[in-house]
C-alpha cells in the first residue's frame, strides 16, 4: 500500500517533529515561581470555567462532522455489481451474463443501479480493473476518462472537498484559542499525510496491471473504496480529537498562568528572531548575485541621498526641533525608575510572602506536635 518514495516524504516530514517530542518527553520540568507558588497555595481547589458560546459551537460543528464521516464509512456502500451478484470479479463472461439476466429477471431495480451497458464493457478485463480501483461512479459517469489519470483526476476534486473542509474546521478551532496553535501545525501536517496516505492507496491498486492479481489481494484498503474508508475515517477521528482538545483547553480557570504567557511570549520572540535570520539570509543570499548586489547598493545610495535632502529642509529641521523641544527626557527617566523600583518591590514582597507562607505552616505543624506530646504526658 505504501511505496519507497510516500514512506521516505513520511519520514522527512515528520522526523523533526519526533526529535521534538522526544526531546520535550525527557526534559526537566523548571521548577514553580514563587508567584505560582503563592498562587497554588491560596487557591488549591480551581473551579472549571463553563464554556463559551464559541466552543459550544464549534462542539456542534465538529460533532456533526462526525457523525457525516462515521455514517459515510458505516453507511454508505458503493455499488459494486460484482459484490451484489457474488462473483468474483474475474469471472468468465458466460457466467457473469447468465448471473446478470438471472437477477435483472428476480430484482426490478437492479438494471437502475447497474445499467445493462455495463455487461458489454464488462467482456474486457482491463474495464474491469478500472471498475474495481477506481469505483462505479468514475466508471460510468466520467465520459472523458481514457486512461487511468484520467478516472483519478476525477476522483480528485471529492478527495479535495473533504479535506478542504476539515482544514476549515481546524482553523476554526484552533484561532480562538491561543494554546492550540501548535495543534493547528499538527492538524495541517496530519492532513497532508492522510491526502498522501490516500494517494498512496489509490496509486498502489492503479498499479496492478492484472485483474486477477488485484482479486487475490484485495482487501478493505482497496482502490477507491480504500480511499474512501480511510479518508472519512481518518477525518472522523480528527474531528474527536478536536473536540477533546478544545474540552482541554477550557478546563483551566482564571488568568491565564505566569508559565503560559511566559511560553507565549518566548515563542513570539522566537518567532522573530527567526524571521530575521530569514531575512539575513536573504540578503546575504541575494548580495551574492552581481545584478542583485548592484541594486542593492544603487537602492541605498538613492535613499541615502533622498534622506540628505530631506534633513537639510530648514521646515523638517524645525519641526524636528520643535518635537524634541516637547519631550521631557527628565521626566520619561524618572517615571521608568519609578516603574523599576515597583516591579522589584512587587518581587521582594512576593518572595517574602512566600516564606511567610511556608514558615507558618511549618510552625504550625510544629506547634500541634507540640500540644499532642504535652497531652500524651498530662494523660493518666
Amino acid at each position: 500500500m505504501l511505496d519507497s518514495s510516500i514512506i521516505q516524504v513520511l519520514l522527512v516530514v515528520g522526523f523533526p517533529y519526533i526529535i521534538k517530542a522526544v526531546r520535550s518527553f525527557f526534559a526537566k520540568t523548571p521548577p514553580p515561581s514563587p508567584l505560582q507558588r503563592l498562587n497554588n497555595k491560596q487557591n488549591p481547589t480551581r473551579q472549571q470555567q463553563p464554556h463559551n458560546k464559541w466552543n459550544q459551537f464549534m462542539y456542534l460543528l465538529l460533532s456533526a462532522a462526525t457523525v457525516f464521516h462515521l455514517a459515510q464509512l458505516t453507511f454508505y456502500n458503493q455499488p459494486n455489481v460484482f459484490k451484489t451478484l457474488s462473483l468474483p470479479a474475474d469471472c468468465p463472461n458466460f457466467i457473469l451474463h447468465q448471473s446478470w439476466k438471472e437477477r435483472s429477471a428476480t430484482d426490478p431495480t437492479f438494471l437502475t443501479k447497474f445499467p445493462d451497458s455495463l455487461r458489454e464493457q464488462f467482456k474486457a478485463m482491463e474495464s474491469r480493473l478500472v471498475y474495481i480501483v477506481y469505483g462505479q461512479d468514475a466508471f460510468i459517469n466520467c465520459d472523458h476518462c481514457s486512461e487511468r489519470n484520467d478516472y483519478l483526476m476525477y476522483l480528485f476534486p471529492s478527495a479535495l472537498a473533504s479535506y478542504a473542509g476539515m482544514a476549515i474546521l481546524l482553523g476554526m478551532a484552533t484561532t480562538q484559542t491561543s494554546h492550540l496553535n501548535r495543534q493547528r501545525t499538527w492538524g495541517s501536517a496530519g492532513l497532508v499525510v492522510l491526502a498522501l496516505l490516500e494517494y498512496s492507496v489509490l496509486h498502489s491498486s492503479s498499479e496492478v496491471s492484472n485483474l486477477s492479481t488485484l482479486v487475490k489481494q484485495e482487501k478493505f484498503f482497496v482502490g477507491a473504496r480504500g480511499a474512501y474508508a480511510v479518508r472519512h475515517g481518518s477525518l472522523a477521528l480528527m474531528a474527536m480529537t478536536l473536540m477533546g482538545l478544545i474540552y482541554r483547553s477550557s478546563r483551566s480557570t482564571g488568568p491565564r498562568g505566569e508559565v503560559e504567557i511566559l511560553n507565549d511570549l518566548c515563542q513570539a520572540q522566537e518567532a522573530m528572531i527567526q524571521r530575521h535570520r530569514a531575512l539575513q539570509l536573504a540578503r546575504v543570499a541575494s548580495l551574492r548575485d552581481p545584478l542583485l548586489r548592484k541594486q542593492f547598493v544603487e537602492y541605498w545610495k538613492r535613499r541615502e541621498v533622498e534622506h540628505g535632502l530631506l534633513l537639510a529642509d530648514t521646515e523638517y529641521k524645525e519641526a524636528r526641533d520643535l518635537a524634541l523641544s516637547r519631550i521631557d527626557v527628565e521626566t520619561l527617566t524618572q517615571e521608568a525608575n519609578q516603574y523599576i523600583e515597583a516591579v522589584i518591590q512587587a518581587g521582594e514582597r512576593v518572595a517574602n510572602d512566600t516564606t511567610t507562607t511556608d514558615v507558618s505552616s511549618s510552625g504550625a505543624s510544629t506547634n500541634g506536635e507540640g500540644l499532642t506530646k504535652l497531652g500524651q504526658e498530662m494523660a493518666p
